[in-house]
């Protein structure tokens, strides 16, 4: 039997809340927020919200405990980001620079999720989505103290993008207290835009000319940057919330932008009584989880901006990078030991062979000198066996030494680079650390060197590759001679 999914997502005016098992809807039910509850997408009043969340909980006799939680894209930041490419290791590191370089915020004051769009020879593209922590916290805190576990946090612009199975159309979601514009190209949400209405808005006549006007600016704003694939008058315009059943705004809305608009309908069997227009967020969110119910054109389909904060710890990346230098360590250090055990073993049997050859010979006096030749032997062998000890000793200390340098060689490599610079790949040989990277120009190649040198670890540094590249940054190549040390 399917699993029952919850699904909640709350605004600024109401809470929505749905049960699906499978792909039928089976619950809803909605909450109207007061005043200051929660203002521009932050949960102001945690308690009285979470007290408004058990009320309609208990209200419907919805007892599951696993959340999908909906946010708003108010004030939320997302962004396709084309890098270099780079090794998985090194990809969140160059998402969270490019973040500090594209994004108005710092960010120190956001949480940065992002999903791999396309890995190719000469690039790597990824959708980034910014939340900023205020909002994320207090969301969550006041989901977890209703009693809920939050599993997947969900972006309301991404849910709704989720529902439409054209890879490139164009969404308007229409709210009480703002609207969203999303624009599919080829499955990449670019741009999404979230725009609160005035307080004097509060009819659908109001708003219709400023939703007009946002929507010819984003359009033309697309256009005007993808002039190679612009947005032709094929594409649909795809209307949610109070647009859904008002034809006369749609048919205003396609005669002056030129598109056709049709209302977003469910792909989920939802009953007659039920009006599917207003939990449209909710069903994108259980799409999430249903990905044979239709083909979405949507490409970040599992993007999950759930802050880490808020997830089950992982492994961390450093220990789980440490498991094969640790296995192969360990796979030359077990013989070592056993070979030492097996060795100790033979001493102790040669020294009671020793011990029984002194007591035979006080014994047999008559037979000294045998004796003394027999014992001069053993003592040999003995000899042998700890020189044999101490050896293998010594190999094993090296090799505890190696790799504690090993790991101090590439902390330092990785530590100088300047914020503006990128290394491809490191490969480490003997004690040679050969480094591949690109930076904008030559002055960070210089000041990389510099920083290497000025560290007094690497006994030769040997620049062997640097050329400018097309796009007008220098790709380069170091050769660390790292002398061993520690």
């Amino acid at each position: 039997m399917a699993e029952k999914l919850l699904t909640l997502y709350i605004d600024d005016a109401s809470l929505r809340l749905m049960v699906t098992r499978g792909q039928q809807v089976r619950k809803w039910a909605e909450a109207p927020l007061e005043p200051e509850m929660v203002q521009n997408n932050v949960v102001i009043k945690k308690a009285e919200v979470a007290t408004k969340i058990k009320q309609l909980l208990k209200a419907q006799r919805m007892k599951t405990k696993k959340v999908i939680l909906g946010l708003s894209g108010l004030h939320c930041l997302t962004r396709p980001v084309a890098l270099p490419p780079l090794p998985k290791a090194m990809l969140a590191e160059a998402v969270v620079r490019e973040a500090r370089s594209v994004l108005p915020v710092p960010p120190e004051q956001l949480y940065i999720s992002w999903q791999t769009t396309l890995t190719a020879e000469d690039k790597t593209e990824v959708f980034m989505v910014a939340v900023p922590r205020k909002t994320a916290d207090a969301l969550v805190k006041t989901v977890q103290q209703a009693g809920l576990k939050v599993e997947f946090m969900d972006l309301k612009p991404l849910a709704l993008a989720r529902v439409v199975s054209e890879g490139t159309a164009i969404i308007v979601d229409v709210q009480s207290t703002e609207f969203d514009i999303v624009i599919m190209a080829e499955g990449i949400p670019q741009p999404i835009r979230t725009v609160p209405f005035p307080a004097e808005a509060v009819s659908l006549p109001d708003k219709l000319p400023m939703i007009k006007k946002e929507l010819d600016r984003t359009i033309k704003f697309y256009n005007s940057n993808n002039q190679e694939k612009p947005l032709d008058g094929s594409v649909t315009i795809f209307v949610t919330g109070e647009l859904a059943d008002e034809s006369e705004p749609c048919q205003a809305l396609s005669d002056e932008l030129g598109h056709p608009v049709l209302p977003l309908s469910s792909p989920l069997e939802c009953p007659e009584s039920m009006p599917s227009g207003r939990y449209l967020i909710n069903i994108g969110m259980v799409l999430k989880e249903l990905p044979l119910v239709r083909e979405t054109g949507l490409a970040v389909a599992d993007l999950n901006v759930l802050p880490e904060d808020y997830r089950p710890k992982p492994i961390s990346l450093t220990r789980v990078l440490a498991l094969p230098s640790a296995a192969l360590f360990i796979g030359l250090l077990i013989p070592l030991v056993m070979f030492i055990q097996e060795t100790s073993v033979d001493i102790a049997v040669t020294r009671a062979k020793i011990d029984n050859t002194n007591q035979m010979t006080q014994q047999r006096l008559s037979q000294r000198e045998g004796l003394a030749a027999d014992v001069a032997a053993l003592e040999a062998e003995l000899a042998v066996a700890e020189a044999s000890q101490a050896n293998f000793t010594v190999a094993m200390d090296s090799l505890e030494r190696q790799n504690n340098g090993i790991n101090g060689d590439l902390g330092l490599a990785v530590s100088c680079l300047p914020s503006t610079a990128n290394l491809t790949s490191i490969t480490h040989a003997s004690q040679t650390l050969t480094l591949n990277g690109s930076s904008p120009g030559e002055a960070e190649i210089l000041a990389y060197l510099s920083s290497l040198d000025n560290s007094g670890r690497f006994a030769e540094i040997i620049v062997s590759h640097i050329r400018r590249v097309a796009s007008g940054g220098m790709d380069f190549t170091l050769v660390l001679r790292t002398g061993g040390g520690e």
